[in-house]
């Protein structure tokens, strides 16, 4: 499978089946038979890294790496590498200091996100301007990601958070800013929004 070709979703459901860290590996850019399969896979890196931020997990546990068919010493290198830096980094959760509850509450929330419609939205419209733009520079896709992609990716993330957190009765504020890592003006329009429907 093309590079490209990798969902979001993917990188966020192996960590919630039990990997310690993900590895996505791909043609060297430029070398893609799909044309700009790799570079879509980059706009995929950085919404991932900037979920796995929200959401508490060191985005260290997710690389992407390009390598050629033809240098199979590479990939054995890349993810010997690889390997040692996840041992350094620990089992996911509690390397982060989060509990199994957290941990499974905090990725199924993340998940959840990579399934909305809207983020999805955003983050294909991204990619099709950039492909448009003929402009897939590093600096290029964060801006994209940061301006259009992240506020979206942390607005669903509260209200996803928010909305499970208070399932089983109310929540103090105090207690809903512990848990999501948002401050009080990000939750204060999802709270509003919740008690009118």
């Amino acid at each position: 499978m093309c590079s490209g070709r990798v969902d979001p979703l993917f990188v966020l459901e192996a960590f919630k089946n039990g990997a310690d860290a993900v590895m996505v590996g791909g043609c060297k850019l430029g070398e893609c038979k799909y044309m700009d399969g790799n570079f879509q896979a980059l706009i995929m890196a950085e919404m991932v890294k900037n979920l796995l931020r929200l959401i508490g997990i060191k985005e260290e546990r997710f690389t992407l790496e390009w390598v050629s068919s033809a240098e199979p010493a590479k990939l054995v290198e890349d993810m010997k590498k690889f390997m040692l830096k996840v041992k350094e980094l620990g089992p996911l959760g509690s390397a982060e200091g989060l509990s199994e509850g957290d941990l499974n509450f905090y990725l199924d929330s993340a998940i959840a996100v990579c399934k909305n419609m809207q983020v999805r939205t955003t983050y294909g419209n991204i990619a099709k301007e950039l492909k448009k733009l003929q402009d897939f520079s590093e600096e290029t896709i964060k801006q994209r990601v940061e301006e259009k992609l992240l506020p979206q990716l942390r607005g669903r993330l509260y209200e996803i958070e928010v909305k499970t957190l208070i399932q089983d009765g109310p929540k103090s504020l105090d207690y809903l800013v512990s848990k999501t890592k948002a401050s009080v003006d990000e939750l204060n329009p999802i709270l509003s929004k919740l008690m009118k429907t």
